[in-house]
């Protein structure tokens, strides 16, 4: 008996996502109005997360910067960036570490977004938009850069699914509004 109900208190990352698709699709909702976040967990019970930095109100050059010395000090490996409406997001997609070095890295990171600093001390993971907030698709790539370290292979495994786990939910937030977006 136990067992059983078990099996239906779980619910499966698809059956979650086609029941937000149900939610979405039958509300006029647009993206203005909400927005879709991804979670730096990879591992709840062992408190594992990839890195994520904000940048707002920066250029390239001070995003560059920052993260080249962070990558450094830290011995992270290679960062993504991502140009968004009001500046940049870094994503370290295969640097995997407990919370309490991400908040230490966040802390020390230069230019990162004082507000995602200040709530970075409340929350036991971060979160980042992928998608939503503005009828323009305002995330877009920008460039890769080595860091020193070379991840291992489960990291590159892990890394790989954050990676596609940002790139489902950002088409997602794009076909939630696809009737609405604007190319950037």
């Amino acid at each position: 008996m136990v067992e059983e109900e078990k099996k239906k208190s779980r619910i499966s990352f698809f059956t979650k996502v086609k029941s937000l698709w149900k939610y979405f699709s039958n509300e006029e909702m647009t993206l203005r109005e909400f927005a879709i976040g991804m979670s730096s967990e990879v591992d709840i019970g062992l408190n594992l997360h990839i890195l994520f930095l904000d940048y707002d109100k920066v250029n390239i050059y001070q995003v560059r910067e920052s993260v080249k010395e962070i990558q450094e000090f830290f011995k992270l490996s290679d960062v993504f960036i991502y140009k968004t409406h009001n500046g940049f997001h870094a994503y370290f997609y295969y640097d995997i570490m407990p919370y309490s070095r991400i908040r230490m890295i966040i802390n020390y990171a230069k230019y990162v977004d004082d507000m995602f600093r200040y709530i970075s001390r409340f929350y036991d993971y971060k979160t980042i938009r992928q998608a939503g907030k503005y009828k323009v698709k305002d995330i877009i790539f920008v460039e890769m850069i080595p860091g020193p370290r070379v991840p291992t292979e489960s990291e590159l495994e892990i890394g790989g699914m954050k990676r596609k786990e940002r790139d489902i939910l950002s088409k997602m937030g794009n076909i939630l509004n696809k009737d609405n977006l604007k190319e950037a």
